[in-house]
């Protein structure tokens, strides 16, 4: 469970599967390829696998387990949306502004280049003057 968990973080998240003009994957080797780290993954990530015992709708030895960790890995993208937005509307505040831009695309998988440009690679710059504006 943990494992198709992280799995699905990487592919919502870093598995870029960059690709020629013919539709051919240019990755040439796992050197170029980003998969989870140990610097990508969740510290601390507690599982508990319910014992629900006999059921007659239950399909006997199913190998099903993998595939629901795996989609709740979306959930990290869709908190990486929110954060975007977040940011985006800091970034108004900071600017001066009312109404930020609340529409945006994240593709999958955001990976981290298009998380900083779609929350503004100056954020710093415009909060610093904004400190400096209220003095």
């Amino acid at each position: 469970v943990e494992g198709a968990f992280v799995q699905g973080v990487g592919f919502f998240m870093l598995e870029e599967y960059l690709t020629n003009s013919n539709g051919l994957v240019i990755a040439d080797s796992t050197w170029t390829y980003k998969i989870p780290t140990i610097d990508t993954i969740p510290k601390q990530l507690n599982v508990h696998i319910l014992n629900s015992g006999p059921h007659k709708n239950r399909v006997l030895s199913s190998k099903a387990s993998g595939e629901p960790p795996l989609l709740l890995a979306a959930s990290v993208h869709c908190a990486t949306r929110a954060a975007i937005k977040e940011a985006r509307n800091q970034l108004y505040s900071w600017k001066g502004l009312n109404d930020p831009d609340s529409f945006f695309q994240l593709d999958v998988p955001a990976t981290m280049p298009v998380v900083k440009t779609l929350c503004g690679l100056d954020n710093v710059e415009f909060y610093l003057q904004s400190l400096l504006s209220k003095s």
